[in-house]
């Protein structure tokens, strides 16, 4: 009778601390997917160029909702959670930090950098971490796992933004070259110009030769050829127009051994072009990641 006693004490004491493991990983799963859900919806705004003050109302909310999953996860405090819970509330409260500190900067800039892609990426990173954390946490405790619409979505942004970012790598090299030519101008020596000139008509030329049909995204071509436009003009520029002031400065420093005015503003107009053409590939790549940008669950 004994030995039937404790195998039911034991099943019983089995079925407390599995229904006890279900129950905190649902918890703390369900908070992470209320917090993921909102810097999805950050993800969107800032791969779309959407307005910073929609970008701060998302921001507000998910710092809300932080706060009150914070509450939540004081309740748990079984060293079988330990782990997990650290992980989750490190990551997560840097994702906050970022949104209220480096995202902020990045949003009040005209001409958006590449930290829209890095940021995502970051994202990309700490939720992973937290992801794994809970997989660890359901393995080890055999806890039945249902597939999440919300994680789903997340990874799904992550994908489209990857592809975006290969077809970006070019444009960023050229983008950084730029920065070096107008930090030269006024200058009289002309050898930075003159070898940045020819290291961005090399980055596009060799751009343009490497890139092929495994960069197009779900069959669609329209952002890949976008870029590829978009080299194409930068590449007329450099090796034309920025070439053509170039000679102008060398023959200004020859004749009177100083650099007109006249000249230093026609360099400037032509890498204002280099601008202006960087403003119109970001409008193409933000239309063509909010048509495919995965729709939100139902809530």
């Amino acid at each position: 009778m004994r030995p039937f006693l404790a195998t039911v004490l034991f099943l019983f004491c089995s079925s407390l601390f599995a229904q006890n493991y279900n129950s905190n990983y649902r918890r703390v799963s369900r908070e992470v997917e209320k917090v993921m859900s909102i810097s999805s919806d950050i993800m969107d705004g800032v791969m779309t160029y959407d307005k910073k003050k929609k970008v701060n109302a998302l921001v507000a909310l998910q710092f809300d909702i932080w706060r009150k999953s914070k509450r939540s996860f004081a309740r748990l405090d079984e060293d079988s959670e330990a782990q997990l819970l650290a992980v989750t509330t490190e990551n997560i409260q840097s994702i906050v930090e970022i949104n209220d500190g480096q995202l902020q900067a990045w949003l009040e800039d005209d001409i958006r950098s590449d930290y829209g892609h890095t940021y995502v990426a970051v994202l990309g990173q700490l939720y992973g971490e937290v992801l794994h954390e809970l997989e660890v946490y359901a393995t080890q405790n055999e806890v039945n796992v249902r597939a999440s619409d919300i994680v789903e979505r997340f990874e799904a942004q992550l994908n489209l933004l990857a592809y975006t970012t290969e077809l970006k790598k070019g444009a960023s090299s050229v983008d950084s070259l730029i920065v070096v030519l107008k930090n030269e101008i006024g200058r009289t020596d002309l050898s930075v110009m003159y070898k940045t000139q020819k290291e961005i008509v090399k980055a596009l030329s060799k751009h343009l030769r490497g890139r092929g049909e495994e960069l197009f995204y779900n069959g669609q071509t329209d952002l890949h050829e976008a870029y590829q436009k978009y080299y194409f003009g930068l590449l007329e520029l450099a090796s034309a127009d920025l070439l053509a002031d170039l000679t102008k400065m060398k023959y200004d420093l020859v004749e009177s051994s100083s650099i007109a005015a006249s000249t230093e503003s026609s360099t400037r107009r032509t890498l204002s072009f280099f601008d202006n053409e960087r403003k119109l590939l970001a409008k193409r790549e933000a239309r063509f990641v909010n048509r495919n940008l995965p729709k939100a669950p139902k809530k």
